[in-house]
């Protein structure tokens, strides 16, 4: 099975691959377990044409002219695009060159993940235009994540502490916020370095900003203790689309792990 990857940084990727593993692993078919040892038996990342493993959202543009990917303007299904709609009509065009150049081997899936900072509602809608207007002329399975705010939220979900030093930062943390920031990432919107609803200073105070005890977060925890506090910030619905794309790729008979 072949996938793309859409993302904005390295810590995008390294986290929503995780996740496909994860669900592959966990969900899929007796022969996926089985061969996982060896996950490019499985799986592989179509990289950029700089050899990266994932395209990078910002440089949509530079990808489509050394691909000579022709650009579309105007409206999807009738409709004027939102926030969101013209890049992800572009990322997918990439893929489907990419995947047209791929004799015998094409893109099976696409997988774009977006921060929604402080356009959640907007964002959504924006994308999910694009995807469904694009389904018409695409032959991939394509999975959107939508981190609400940000990729941290979903790290937070899976936030387990491990120590009773862990534990004192969590509580300290909740005293201070009102709430658990485990529990409830998407409250954390503060976009001011330092802010005590800053997303990113809330995780780096819990993990001591080290990323080995970060990875723990979505490695560790069980998919359900991930979906059910991850929904608010859409790790839910991106862990429920991969199982909707990409098992049945795997296994056409239907046998996989029900959800």
């Amino acid at each position: 099975m072949r996938l793309l990857a859409f993302c904005e940084a390295p810590a995008d990727f390294r986290l929503a691959a995780a996740l496909v593993d994860r669900v592959l692993c966990e969900r899929g078919p007796s022969w996926v377990v089985d061969n996982f040892e060896m996950p490019e038996v499985i799986r592989v990342w179509h990289p950029d044409p700089s050899g990266r493993a994932y395209f990078d959202l910002h440089t949509l543009n530079e990808y489509m002219d050394r691909l000579r990917v022709p650009s579309t303007r105007g409206h999807f299904k009738g409709r004027p695009g939102g926030a969101g709609s013209s890049m992800m009509r572009k990322a997918l065009k990439i893929a489907r060159v990419l995947s047209k150049q791929q004799a015998g081997d094409p893109i099976d899936v696409v997988v774009l993940v977006w921060d929604m900072d402080q356009q959640p509602d907007d964002r959504r809608a924006g994308v999910t235009l694009a995807r469904d207007e694009a389904r018409s002329w695409t032959d991939f399975e394509i999975v959107c994540g939508f981190q609400d705010p940000e990729r941290e939220a979903w790290v937070l979900a899976g936030f387990e502490p491990r120590d009773e030093a862990e534990r004192a930062r969590l509580a300290e943390l909740q005293d201070a916020l009102g709430f658990s920031p485990v529990e409830h990432a998407v409250r954390l919107r503060d976009k001011a370095a330092g802010a005590a609803r800053n997303i990113k200073r809330v995780l780096g105070q819990l993990t001591r900003d080290d990323p080995d005890r970060e990875e723990r977060c979505w490695t560790e925890p069980p998919l359900e203790i991930l979906r059910e506090r991850g929904e608010p910030s859409g790790l839910k619905d991106f862990l429920d689309e991969i199982e909707r794309a990409l098992l049945p790729l795997l296994d056409p008979s239907g046998a996989a792990a029900p959800s």
